[in-house]
């Protein structure tokens, strides 16, 4: 698969893997970011399931894109999601999104938070692991 990647503003998303999609977030995050970034999940999700790696330490979500998120993600786009870098405020947002998800009925919807890209990606293979020995 030939590697996609979108930017807007100062955001950046790449598709790296079938089942990978990072998204890079710096600065204020906006109602026409988010629609944008939504557009982009849904757009990815046709090909399947994959894993969020979110890097959002160095950005800010606005109240208004914070609800569009919530409103308009679907839980069957998303194997799980992992945050790099977020604060107390970030994790608790990424953790009701998490939440919200479970209760429109995915069975299991995986949220975690690390500091670097590199344990975002160790994550990622982690459940890939787990996945394959729930299955096999």
């Amino acid at each position: 698969m030939q590697q996609q990647e979108w930017k807007f503003g100062t955001h950046q998303i790449r598709h790296e893997q079938q089942d990978v999609l990072v998204a890079v977030f710096s600065g204020l995050l906006n109602l026409e970011d988010m629609k944008r970034a939504v557009e982009i999940y849904s757009s990815v999700a046709k090909a399947g399931p994959y894993f969020m790696i979110a890097d959002i330490g160095n950005s800010q979500l606005q109240a208004e894109a914070r609800r569009y998120l919530s409103d308009n993600s679907k839980p069957e786009w998303f194997k799980g999601c992992v945050y790099v870098g977020a604060d107390m405020v970030q994790q608790t947002f990424g953790k009701v999104i998490s939440l919200g998800m479970f209760l429109t009925g995915k069975t299991e919807f995986k949220t975690e938070f690390v500091k670097t890209m590199d344990e975002a990606r160790a994550w990622v293979e982690q459940q890939r692991r787990s996945n394959v020995r729930k299955s096999g």
